[in-house]
């Protein structure tokens, strides 16, 4: 019996150079056998399709990842992962304020004002991540002092965005770069002594 695989790949038991669309023979007897032979012919030739195929549909991994299936980080580990990626922009922010300000126009100041917002808005991920890492007390208490120090200086940020003050906003922005450094700090478990 001869069967044809029209499929997007080529599969071949019998060579490596078999593509889509080509014959593959599966079995001995033809599909003209007539009786009890060509009966368990058929059967035994169409599992083996049937089993082939299936082995091949079910090894194919999934082209897309569905968060639904749980391929999302964690809710700790995205909050981890957006106050990394916020203290990173911070410093490019920094750069910029400090190195071109006399290129920032009126649309950028704006944008710097919304980044403040996203700067105290990585505040609300500190919180989660002291409420859930952080368990000596000493240091709890030091990261939500860092959380209020960060909210205070963002907020801070607002004037000298509005006046369009390129170094007053480095400066806070520098002492918000710091007090992310001290929080990330208080995160290690690692002793200073090794």
């Amino acid at each position: 019996m001869t069967l044809c695989l029209d499929t997007a790949f080529s599969f071949s038991p019998l060579s490596s150079t078999t593509s889509a669309s080509t014959p593959i023979e599966v079995g001995a007897y033809s599909s003209n056998t007539s009786g009890r032979r060509g009966f368990i012919s058929r059967a035994v030739e169409a599992t083996i399709v049937a089993t082939t195929i299936g082995v091949v549909e079910w090894s194919t991994p999934a082209a897309f990842a569905d968060v639904s299936d749980g391929n999302a980080l964690p809710t700790g580990a995205q909050q981890f992962s957006r106050l990394v990626r916020l203290k990173s922009d911070l410093g490019g922010v920094i750069k910029r304020v400090t190195e071109k300000a006399d290129e920032i126009d009126k649309k950028e100041w704006d944008n710097l004002q919304e980044f403040l917002r996203i700067l105290y808005k990585g505040s609300d991920d500190m919180k989660a991540i002291t409420k859930n890492s952080i368990y000596d007390p000493a240091k709890k208490k030091k990261a939500e002092e860092d959380i209020k120090l960060l909210q205070k200086f963002t907020q801070l940020g607002d004037n000298p965005v509005t006046k369009q003050d390129a170094p007053g906003l480095a400066d806070i922005l520098k002492k918000c770069e710091l007090i992310l450094d001290n929080f990330f700090d208080l995160l290690r478990d690692v002793p200073d002594e090794i």
